[in-house]
């Protein structure tokens, strides 16, 4: 039997490497040929789930496929819908193909543009298949996140906004008296129910109880409502244009990636903000040492800007000549905002609160 190296971890999935593994001595297996294994495994299962997508592809009733493999329809209903990848996304699926990717990032790609058209789609790909097989899944996902949101901002908001419907708490009962709770929400909330969790987790004693437990234990304090202060901040950047409502460009939440436009406004509104002065390249030269707020008629201001109706008793008139403070200069009290003549984003620094 042909030895078990390194070099073979670049071969393509065969049946020959098929044979090779599933013949091998267990007990004559070194450390670093148990890991060569471990990898073409993962390498042959990959393949093979190419060519039961390619099955199910070409499988017009899955019905009696279900039954034949006795899984529910419903499961292999949506298993014939990822298969959609090997049409839509080629590359990523030939990498599929070679054992180079596996099918849990090719699908997270796929839901994650399915909305696009088939140029905005391409455009997504070009920028994925020279780094996905380097990356895990949830890089994966964040990256294809931002590209999704970049390529289509209008869409990402309207997707987010139709999203906020699916919201929604589930229970499912456990083995050994345990249960589990799923809540879906929209993703600042949640971040920002996570990071106080994490800072009242911080806060108890040492003890025997893991991050964890201690998160879990955390949670049901608060809501027997033993703990009601909220004291944790959260980072939300924009592009100034974003923030007056001239674009609907992605915010970036810290911790979680691109979010819809109008999130990123109302989260903005909650705290202080920070000037990031950006060249051409987009990368960040500058920032403000001061911070500033912004006031009630800097906020009626952002709201009707981005679609909003003005409540105020008598609408503001609009800003004529007005600058913001340049980076690393102390900014006005109330400083007047204008849409940036280079490259800048505004940073907001925000606190919650009950």
């Amino acid at each position: 039997m042909e030895e078990l190296t390194r070099e073979m971890e670049t071969r393509e999935p065969s049946g020959d490497l098929f044979d090779l593994i599933m013949g091998v001595e267990w007990a004559r297996l070194d450390a670093d040929q148990l890991v060569t294994v471990s990898i073409l495994a993962r390498k042959l299962k990959s393949a093979c789930e190419w060519v039961e997508l390619a099955a199910l592809r070409r499988t017009e009733d899955p019905t009696e496929l279900a039954m034949a493999l006795t899984e529910p329809e419903q499961i292999v209903a949506r298993r014939k819908e990822a298969s959609e990848a090997l049409e839509t996304l080629p590359r990523l699926a030939e990498q599929l193909r070679r054992g180079e990717l596996d099918f849990r990032r090719l699908d997270a790609v796929r839901e994650r543009v399915q909305h696009l058209s088939p140029d905005l789609v391409t455009e997504v790909e070009d920028a994925l298949v020279e780094v996905a097989a380097g990356l895990n899944r949830t890089q994966l996902c964040r990256k294809t996140t931002a590209l999704v949101a970049q390529a289509d901002p209008d869409g990402y908001e309207q997707r987010c906004h139709k999203a906020t419907k699916d919201r929604r708490v589930e229970f499912a009962p456990l083995p050994d008296g345990m249960a589990k709770l799923t809540w879906i929400l929209p993703a600042t909330e949640a971040h920002l129910v996570f990071q106080q969790l994490c800072k009242d987790a911080k806060a108890l004693p040492t003890d025997d109880r893991t991050t964890d437990q201690k998160r879990s234990d955390a949670l049901l304090d608060r809501l027997r409502g033993t703990k009601r202060d909220w004291n944790v901040r959260t980072f939300v950047t924009l592009s100034m244009e974003t923030l007056l409502g001239l674009t609907n460009d992605p915010g970036h939440l810290a911790g979680y990636g691109p979010i819809a436009a109008d999130a990123a406004r109302e989260l903005a509104m909650h705290g202080p903000w920070r000037g990031i002065l950006l060249d051409e390249y987009r990368h960040a030269t500058a920032i403000t040492t001061d911070t500033y707020r912004p006031t009630a008629l800097m906020k009626e201001f952002a709201h009707v800007s981005a679609g909003g109706t003005c409540t105020a008793r008598v609408a503001p008139a609009p800003f004529r000549n007005t600058t913001t403070s340049p980076p690393g200069q102390p900014a006005t009290p109330n400083p007047p905002i204008s849409r940036a003549s280079a490259g800048g984003t505004t940073t907001a620094n925000t606190t919650t609160t009950p």
